[in-house]
């Protein structure tokens, strides 16, 4: 029974304590199912951290999750994990130094904005360039910090930008006396919203310089290449104009529009375009420069004489463009055709002024005796036969006035006189009993010249009949007389200032084109009865006036002398009493001549006008018997001096040997030729007055007592 009881307390007492079990084994069981709950729910929170999807009951049962231990393993991968960022904050660090580092070794300015225009990074460029306190730029405004403005302008590229959403550049920007090319860029992240704005400043000022140096040195060259005095042109291998300057299109009185793409063959001479094609055919092939003479044609018609010098422009061997260069020598080779005129009609004067000064004695001496036997001589056949002697004489001495016209000594003696007046003397002279009429059209006034009207009348009188001789069936002869100035652009080779220009134009057959360069040579002549002395006579009687003769003529449409002579800036004299006949008086008068017939006349003629004569071979002998008059208290009243004395002292040194001795003197110059201009400006080499040889009673006897009647 006991040990019923006994057995039944120790199945109580086990009861008890497998209940105790069951309920610590329920506990547990709790507990576990809690632990895998916890274990599971830190590992998917784990997993969720390093990105992965938790575990699932199926995937992982309890037992294997407990034997798996995933927290180890988790805190492995952790590890891994870790050491993996580590490395990684490493590699970027040195990528953002390295990416620092390019930043700021950029050579150029780049800042980056936020959407509100705040400074958020700068590269060291900026600094150099616009940032001076670094602790104070980021987060301020790039319009305050840059611009030094508290705003952003209208014309802002951060604005611009911002506003357009896109990149926009600036391409001349100027701030703080520098210039840039600024150009910027918007940052937008993922969804496309604006975070950032990149702005880069491209220093340029250098380039500006550059750029305004190359402006200027184009402004030079084209100023240069404008305004040469020279004509430049450019064209291309094929002829066409590509550029000519102001000196060509002047020239030949064209626009740019005119010229610009036309072939140069179109503005040269038809006489010369094979040469010049010729020329440049050779170029285009050999490259080599040339030199070369042509002529162009300008608009109006007018020929331009040029020498030029083309070079060709060549690239990779091949010709791109012909430079030329053309100097207009048209006015040159006038003036040149003009001094080998003038040289040639020097050459012959110096042998017709010797021929002249003879002749001009002989004269003298014939013409005088022949007046002297006038006077002597009773009224009869004998008379006449002597005025026809005379007359005969004035011929011979008008043909010695044109051989002194080639001569120094055919100097003209001048006076102011009226253009209007000899014109109208000569011409209807000259015409008198032809059937050729004449027209005279002038303006209302007309400027008086200065002119030996001797010569000047021989001029026109040539003209005259050269005129009236190319009409032999008669015809109208217009002269047109009126006041001309010639200023630069006048193509004559004159003298600037105011002339009179006659135009005498006739109906006649006119001159062949030919002939016109030799119109003017001496004993040129187209006449089958003709010396060829007269236009050559007249061309230099007008050129030792320092005027101008030139000729305009097309045959079939007559023939247009045109005479230059300077306005004078005197006044017209006023009319003069006529002198007497034979104008007498008395005195004592020395002459030296070499001639003895000339001095044997002269001495008669004084004689028979009143006067006493001493007579002298030479300068020498006159200035003795002039100092042995003063001597004596008998002086001369005047005296007549030869020019020229071959070998001996002639009319020039004697006045000098007068005037010491007397500086009262009055002495008349008289030559038939002379290489001095005294005869024309006889007062300034001391001489009270003029006579040449030939001369008449009435101008021997009106000069002596011209001059002995004035008051000292």
């Amino acid at each position: 029974m006991e040990a019923e009881r006994t057995n039944d307390l120790s199945m109580k007492a086990l009861q008890e304590r497998l209940q105790l079990a069951e309920e610590e084994n329920r506990r547990l069981d709790e507990k576990y199912r809690e632990s895998i709950s916890y274990i599971r729910d830190r590992v998917d929170q784990l997993l969720k951290v390093i990105g992965t999807i938790p575990l699932k009951p199926d995937e992982l049962d309890d037992e294997t999750l407990i034997e798996l231990d995933p927290i180890g393993i988790i805190s492995d991968t952790f590890v891994q994990i870790l050491e993996h960022l580590k490395e990684t904050n490493l590699n970027l660090e040195t990528a953002k130094n390295d990416i620092q580092a390019i930043f700021n070794s950029v050579g150029e300015g780049i800042q980056v904005l936020n959407t509100r225009g705040e400074i958020i990074a700068y590269n060291k460029k900026m600094t150099d360039l616009f940032i001076v306190d670094e602790q104070e730029v980021l987060g301020k405004l790039c319009s305050e910090t840059v611009c030094g403005r508290k705003t952003h302008a209208k014309n802002c590229l951060f604005r611009m930008v911002k506003d357009g959403e896109k990149s926009m550049r600036i391409r001349s920007w100027q701030c703080r006396d520098r210039f840039y090319e600024i150009i910027g860029t918007p940052v937008f992240d993922n969804d496309g919203v604006l975070q950032r704005v990149v702005i880069l400043y491209l220093d340029i000022t250098r380039r500006k310089k550059y750029e305004k140096a190359l402006r200027d040195s184009e402004d030079r060259f084209r100023d240069l290449f404008e305004n040469a005095t020279d004509m430049l042109q450019s064209i291309d291998p094929d002829g066409r104009i590509l550029l000519v300057n102001k000196a060509w299109r002047e020239t030949l009185e064209y626009t740019e529009e005119e010229v610009t793409g036309r072939n140069i063959f179109d503005f040269l001479h038809p006489d010369f375009k094979e040469d010049c094609m010729n020329n440049f055919k050779q170029i285009l092939r050999d490259g080599r420069e040339f030199t070369c003479q042509t002529v162009f044609l300008s608009k109006t018609g007018k020929e331009i004489h040029v020498d030029g010098r083309v070079n060709c422009r060549l690239i990779d061997g091949k010709p791109v463009t012909l430079r030329s260069l053309y100097r207009d020598v048209t006015e040159k080779l006038k003036m040149e055709e003009e001094l080998r005129r003038t040289q040639k009609l020097e050459s012959i004067g110096i042998l017709a002024g010797g021929i002249a000064h003879d002749f001009n004695n002989l004269l003298t001496g014939i013409l005088g005796n022949v007046l002297l036997a006038q006077l002597k001589a009773p009224e009869g056949d004998l008379a006449q036969l002597l005025k026809n002697t005379e007359n005969a004489a004035h011929r011979a001495q008008e043909l010695t006035r044109q051989l002194l016209t080639f001569s120094k000594g055919g100097a003209p003696v001048k006076e102011t006189a009226s253009v209007i007046d000899i014109v109208k003397e000569v011409v209807s002279f000259t015409l008198s009993g032809s059937n050729t009429k004449w027209v005279l059209e002038t303006e209302e006034t007309i400027s008086p010249v200065d002119v030996d009207t001797g010569q000047f009348s021989q001029v026109l009188e040539n003209l005259i009949i050269n005129s009236d001789q190319s009409m032999p069936d008669g015809g109208v002869i217009t002269i047109r007389i009126h006041n001309y100035t010639r200023d630069e652009q006048s193509p004559e080779p004159l003298a600037g200032g105011r002339y009179v220009k006659i135009d005498i134009h006739d109906q006649g057959v006119g001159i062949a084109e030919k002939y016109l360069p030799r119109i003017f040579d001496p004993y040129f002549t187209t006449k089958k009865r003709g010396s060829g002395l007269g236009l050559a006579t007249a061309y230099s009687t007008i050129r030792r006036h320092k005027g101008l003769l030139t000729v305009d003529s097309e045959p079939g449409q007559g023939t247009t002398m045109s005479i230059y002579l300077p306005a004078s800036e005197r006044e017209l004299p006023t009319d003069k009493a006529a002198a007497p006949e034979i104008p007498r008086g008395s005195g004592k008068i020395l002459i030296m001549d070499d001639d003895e017939v000339v001095r044997q006349v002269g001495t008669e003629m004084l004689n028979l006008l009143g006067y006493e004569v001493v007579e002298s071979r030479d300068g020498e002998e006159a200035l003795e018997k002039y100092r042995q008059a003063l001597q004596s208290d008998t002086p001369f009243d005047a005296v007549i001096l030869d020019l020229t004395v071959p070998g001996r002292m002639g009319g020039k040194e004697t006045i000098a040997g007068l005037r010491e001795m007397d500086p009262e003197v009055k002495a008349i110059v008289s030559s038939g030729y002379s290489h001095d201009p005294i005869m024309a400006d006889f007062r300034n080499y001391g001489f009270s007055g003029v006579i040449p040889k030939p001369y008449s009673f009435e101008k021997l006897g009106s000069t002596v007592q011209s001059l002995l009647s004035r008051v000292p």
